[in-house]
């Protein structure tokens, strides 16, 4: 179980600032918990190398594609029980290798702590060569997800949060060691060792999945349960237990939730004069617009033109609205 999270050092973000806090990749992220998304990130960047710490103090919904030219090794030094990886359970004390180009879905609990570090795939590579294995892509799934029972791993992982959290810009030793260790740990990995999800899991992830792609596709205009289950393939009760076995939330509450961060990341990256908090509202399939800014605050701290207005120069918003009419 995750322990009660310790709020020193923690901050208010924004989603679409704390998933640029992972530079290159592409994050989007959505938050499932009813209270304003805290965080406590910091990282530094080293020999072409990016490390990063972060610990998450909300439960999170996201996915995550490292681009061509680069890989990411992630250690989870704490995490809770219902947080998954491709719908796949993981535990403290776990590691994550994601190569280039790969899509990763993923769920944490608030109160998860985690270390990444993102370094170059021709460096990954050539290391894994160099361990007498052929093919990166034959061996995928056995670097994918893995529990670290080695020592020294661990120590590793812990020594780079140490560094990353540190006033003086000492550098890092070389990440060829971390990259040997972790490729190693990984391969030598027995099958308990790697955790894989159970028959019923695998299923309601994919009822998930599908749910969800229906939801973005629809965002605009109401959703009704019906459909929602015939685009899943399920009834509503399988369903509602889907949701309820991957995201802790029914599937109502979670398209709630997709609609405000769907606002809100709107609302952050809106272009001058191009947006309006009502033209956002309607896109995402709010009509009510004192029910919408009602539920915006509940969750982001703030009114949605709070947001806007950080994003569009005032004299563009003044104009943008005025023309919305609101």
């Amino acid at each position: 179980m995750t322990r009660p999270s310790n709020v020193q050092g923690l901050e208010d973000y924004d989603l679409v600032t704390l998933g640029a806090a992972l530079g290159m990749c592409e994050v989007d992220l959505l938050t499932l918990s009813p209270a304003r998304p805290r965080a406590s990130i910091a990282s530094k960047t080293h020999d072409g190398v990016t490390y990063l710490t972060g610990h998450i103090d909300f439960d999170v919904r996201g996915s995550l594609t490292v681009p061509d030219e680069a890989c990411m090794l992630v250690y989870l030094h704490e995490t809770g029980e219902r947080s998954w990886c491709q719908g796949v359970s993981v535990e403290s004390e776990m590691g994550v290798t994601l190569l280039r180009g790969t899509p990763t879905d993923f769920m944490f609990e608030r109160g998860t702590r985690f270390t990444l570090v993102v370094a170059p795939y021709a460096r990954f590579r050539s290391r894994f060569m160099a361990s007498d294995h052929a093919d990166v892509d034959m061996a995928a799934q056995r670097l994918r997800l893995f529990s670290v029972t080695s020592e020294h791993l661990k120590r590793a992982y812990r020594q780079i949060r140490e560094r990353v959290h540190e006033a003086e810009d000492k550098a890092f030793g070389p990440v060829e060691d971390l990259l040997d260790e972790h490729i190693r740990v990984a391969l030598g990995s027995s099958s308990e060792e790697r955790p894989v999800a159970s028959r019923g899991r695998r299923a309601h992830y994919q009822v998930m999945r599908r749910a969800e792609r229906f939801m973005r596709a629809n965002l605009r205009r109401d959703i009704y349960s019906q459909e929602l289950c015939q685009a899943a393939g399920a009834s509503e009760r399988g369903l509602r237990y889907a949701f309820d076995d991957l995201l802790g939330i029914p599937p109502n509450r979670y398209l709630a939730m997709l609609r405000l961060c769907t606002a809100h990341r709107s609302l952050v990256t809106a272009e001058a004069g191009r947006r309006s908090v009502k033209s956002v509202a309607l896109s995402c399939g709010m009509w009510d617009l004192s029910r919408f800014a009602e539920k915006y605050r509940s969750v982001f701290g703030e009114q949605p033109r709070e947001t806007l207005i950080r994003s569009v120069p005032a004299d563009d918003l003044a104009a943008a609205e005025e023309f919305e009419g609101w």
